[in-house]
């Protein structure tokens, strides 16, 4: 990753990645692909902080997206998509592009209450190898805005609220393995707390709502509660 301080008020940064991990499977956990063959991912980034309680991020990314072993493009690192995409009738692809754009803010409104939120729009270029299929293309967007509220009850405490849709469909639903869901789209409720015992630990109880679940709309609703303990040295 590469970082211009432009001025003391906006930044440039520049990440480059490639996927190739043993811990993928099929053809992405090859060594051999090296540096730039294989799934792969471009970001940019343009910080502006108009004032010190306000970031503003503008991202663009462009990613190769190897298919995995059964030809289909998805798992860990299909993103801007989730889930399994084939042709479109159940066939293989080949290696998928996709372009993303992301803006996210956080503004500490008051010591005590920030809002934070961020808006994705992905679109991903799908190429069946049969040469009879004409190309595809899955268009989605993602949402999520909250409240934090720091220092709540104790210093170095924090409080958030948020609310979440992680993978709206808004074209090319035929060439998701499950369709994309029914049409309904994914709903969360995340309420979490930080709260520090010592300089070094801190426990983070957290409640999860999940409606819709997969973008299906009979699929039951999900109740997640979570106690984690941070250790920091």
């Amino acid at each position: 990753m590469a970082q211009w301080d432009i001025t003391d008020w906006a930044d440039f940064r520049v990440g480059y990645l490639a996927e190739n991990t043993e811990f993928l499977p099929g053809p992405r956990s090859s060594t051999k692909n090296g540096l730039f063959a294989g799934t792969t991912t471009l970001t940019g980034q343009l910080g502006l902080y108009p004032t010190d309680d306000i970031n503003l991020r503008f991202l663009y990314t462009r990613s190769n997206i190897e298919p995995d072993a059964n030809g289909f493009i998805g798992g860990a690192i299909s993103e801007p998509i989730y889930g399994f995409a084939d042709d479109g009738f159940g066939g293989p692809l080949r290696t998928a592009t996709a372009d993303t754009f992301l803006f996210n803010f956080d503004w500490l409104v008051t010591d005590g209450f920030g809002l934070f939120g961020r808006y994705s729009y992905g679109s991903t270029d799908l190429y069946p190898i049969s040469d009879t299929l004409p190309d595809g293309q899955i268009n989605a967007q993602s949402v999520q805005v909250g409240m934090a509220f720091p220092n709540l009850f104790k210093q170095g405490a924090q409080g958030i609220i948020s609310y979440i849709q992680p993978f709206d469909v808004l074209d090319g639903r035929s060439f998701l393995a499950s369709g994309g869901g029914d049409g309904a789209v994914q709903q969360e409720i995340e309420v979490a707390y930080r709260y520090p015992i010592s300089r070094n630990i801190a426990l983070v109880p957290a409640y999860y709502y999940i409606n819709n679940v997969n973008n299906f709309e009979d699929n039951p609703d999900i109740h997640v509660f979570s106690l984690q303990t941070q250790l920091s040295f």
